[in-house]
């Protein structure tokens, strides 16, 4: 073999070698979050979680390749007003961790995962809470990024009611911004938002609380 040969051989060696490290490890740049950066976390009506909570994320590896099987866990400790529900009602087998306040599910073969967070959050009325980006997106524990979650249910009780739009109307009158109540996914809290609630609270899809972590 040739100087030149051999010099060849180990350059498609190296490459090879570097494909096969950088395959099956998730890439935040490459990776897909929801656009904007936002979620809303929902009730449900007699066991069916309420539809307009549901977002999908895509995981790709540093090749771009998608990740099938990836661990896509959704880390709520920023958040101290975002309760998840210890039932996710998800036929496709959410799992939730309540001490550790996550939901983890896995991607289908395309690397895609799609969660429908039942939860609520603690607010009696601009109750101290998180502004933007209090949830982390993990994949096999790689940081992909973080998301902000809007609440229908503001005071995680009795769905989506008469006391989560007084509650409500007491955030948006503070003068801070809560990511809780930021409907239209927009970084203020205003009238469009009130709209949303008003509008997702009519449909009855949330008119019932999930069992939220202790």
């Amino acid at each position: 073999m040739t100087g030149l040969v051999r010099k060849a051989t180990l350059t498609a060696c190296g490459m090879l070698v570097a494909a096969s490290a950088f395959a099956g490890v998730p890439s935040p740049g490459n990776s897909s979050l929801p656009v904007p950066a936002f979620f809303t976390m929902v009730g449900h009506s007699l066991g069916v979680a309420d539809a307009l909570g549901t977002f999908s994320i895509t995981v790709r590896d540093l090749a771009n390749n998608p990740i099938s099987g990836s661990s896509v866990v959704l880390d709520f400790v920023a958040g101290s007003d975002l309760i998840p529900a210890s039932d996710q009602l998800d036929a496709a087998a959410s799992t939730v961790n309540c001490p550790s306040k996550t939901v983890r599910k896995f991607t289908d073969v395309t690397g895609v995962v799609s969660f429908t967070v039942v939860g609520g959050s603690n607010n009696g009325g601009a109750t101290a809470g998180a502004g933007l980006n209090a949830v982390k997106v993990y994949a096999d524990g790689v940081l992909l990024g973080s998301l902000t979650a809007a609440v229908l249910d503001q005071d995680g009780a009795g769905g989506a009611g008469a006391n989560d739009l007084s509650v409500w109307l007491a955030d948006q009158g503070s003068g801070f911004y809560f990511g809780r109540s930021d409907y239209d996914y927009d970084t203020t809290l205003g009238a469009n938002d009130l709209s949303l609630w008003l509008a997702a609270q009519g449909s009855g899809a949330s008119s019932e609380s999930g069992t939220l972590c202790p």
